[in-house]
């Protein structure tokens, strides 16, 4: 498979991730509420739009990013985004946003947060939602859980249920999970589990151990 596995890490940088890790958590207060805590009641804030990045079903590194973003009643807009890992690891990669102008919005997701996925396409709720969701069952048939930062992202989305899931999306490859290594990912753990889930000859995985990149099938 012509894959690079490098290709597959997180969208952004082990620096900017660091950076939008403080940011997201240390955003002064907008009004009496933290940009957390109005990220935490985003269930109650109408949604703004849902974006999924082009090329999503047809995508060759297993990857799909998906943003929710909600009107805040000042005009604002808070938002989230969740990478999507749909071979196997469910949700890889969340952060998320409030007060931001409609015009910083607009560059977020243009320059930063689909700049590495060919661009972006407004898509139905049903769809944002049950990528995410569907997504996040499928990594969990293994043990994978979503990266840590979703026990907070979570809330910009509707609870499971609130929307159909009319799509039939695919996950794994050719019908079982695929890793393929990225950057931040622990490789020798994430095997290893997959070893005790799936069992042996019952997954793939793409990985460099250190020397040049090798592929297991």
């Amino acid at each position: 498979m012509p894959q690079d596995p490098s290709k597959h890490g997180n969208a952004l940088t082990k620096k900017q991730r660091r950076q939008e890790a403080r940011a997201g958590r240390h955003q002064p207060a907008i009004g009496q509420l933290s940009a957390e805590g109005i990220v935490e009641r985003g269930r109650t804030l109408p949604i703004l739009e849902c974006l999924i990045n082009v090329g999503w079903d047809h995508g060759e590194m297993g990857l799909v990013q998906v943003v929710v973003a909600r009107e805040q009643s000042s005009g604002h807009v808070v938002f989230a985004s969740y990478l999507v890992d749909v071979y196997c690891l469910g949700v890889k990669d969340t952060l998320w946003k409030a007060g931001y102008s409609r015009a910083h919005y607009d560059r977020e997701k243009a320059e930063r947060l689909f700049a590495r996925m060919g661009g972006y396409t407004v898509c139905p709720p049903e769809l944002a939602h049950q990528m995410v969701y569907q997504a996040i069952d499928y990594a969990a048939r293994f043990g994978f859980r979503p990266q840590a930062d979703f026990a907070i992202s979570e809330y910009l989305l509707e609870p499971r249920g609130t929307f159909a899931e009319p799509y039939a999306l695919t996950f794994g490859k050719d019908g079982q999970p695929l890793f393929i290594a990225g950057t931040h990912d622990d490789a020798k753990a994430i095997v290893a589990q997959l070893e005790r889930t799936a069992g042996p000859g019952n997954y793939h995985y793409i990985v460099s151990f250190g020397g040049p990149p090798d592929e297991f099938v």
